[in-house]
């Protein structure tokens, strides 16, 4: 009888140099497909599709929903970042989108230039941080939480006393991500969290602030790719 000769085995090692980085690439879209099939959709504003509306009946859900913004509170990001009062909260979003939406963190203003957060994954822990570092974000959304100067003294003595507490998603003692931070902050003042937990993702996503009834979008900061073409012709143009 004819012996069976095996069939070699390879590895991707093996492969032409072009062809493994092709088996590696797909692989990666497989996983990638396969993990954001079990992740609920994004949560936010489409930035790619963002248009400026009269600002006269707009509503918050108008961006979150439909990625609709007040043409009247529409600025270019550096002047916005300036005009925002200190105590306000800030909604960081980019067309770089986490798996969560476009806006992907929140940070507090707490001086003329300085502005406080957790870093997130990868940083050390809570940091002040210049009012500049805002300025690599394509939209930057300030909001009022509640936050005045008669609060300021009690928000810095949380944020000494916290020092540099280190990231945990959704928190733990002393220990926060970019949302639950700002939370403390909050409590701290003795008002109520600026942040809630959103339900699908069992998260604090940051486009959360803009749920609570009592906070209030006050300016919207656009960067200069988010500006071009913007809607200063008028009400519903896209800004691309």
């Amino acid at each position: 009888m004819k012996r069976l000769v095996p069939f070699p085995r390879r590895s991707t090692g093996d492969l032409p140099v072009p062809l493994r980085w092709s088996v590696r690439l797909l692989v990666c879209g497989l996983l990638a497909t396969l993990l954001s099939a079990c992740l609920p959709p994004p949560v936010g504003p489409s930035l790619t599709h963002l248009t400026v509306v009269s600002g006269e009946d707009w509503t918050p859900q108008d961006l979150l929903e439909r990625s609709e913004l007040p043409g009247d509170r529409l600025l270019p990001l550096a002047e916005a970042l300036d005009r925002a009062p200190v105590g306000s909260l800030m909604i960081a979003c980019e067309y770089a989108a986490a798996l969560w939406g476009p806006c992907r963190h929140l940070t507090r203003k707490i001086s003329a230039d300085r502005v406080v957060e957790e870093p997130g994954w990868f940083g050390r822990g809570a940091t002040q941080l210049p009012l500049t570092s805002l300025l690599r974000r394509d939209l930057v959304l300030v909001v009022d939480t509640g936050v005045r100067d008669v609060h300021l003294r009690a928000v810095m003595r949380e944020v000494e006393r916290l020092g540099d507490a280190p990231y945990l998603l959704n928190g733990t003692v002393d220990a926060f991500d970019c949302g639950t931070y700002q939370n403390a902050l909050q409590r701290a003042a003795g008002l109520p969290d600026a942040v809630p937990i959103d339900a699908r993702w069992g998260a604090y996503l940051p486009s959360g602030v803009l749920r609570i009834p009592t906070n209030r979008l006050l300016l919207a900061g656009a960067s200069a790719q988010l500006l071009k073409q913007s809607a200063r012709k008028g009400p519903g143009t896209a800004i691309h």
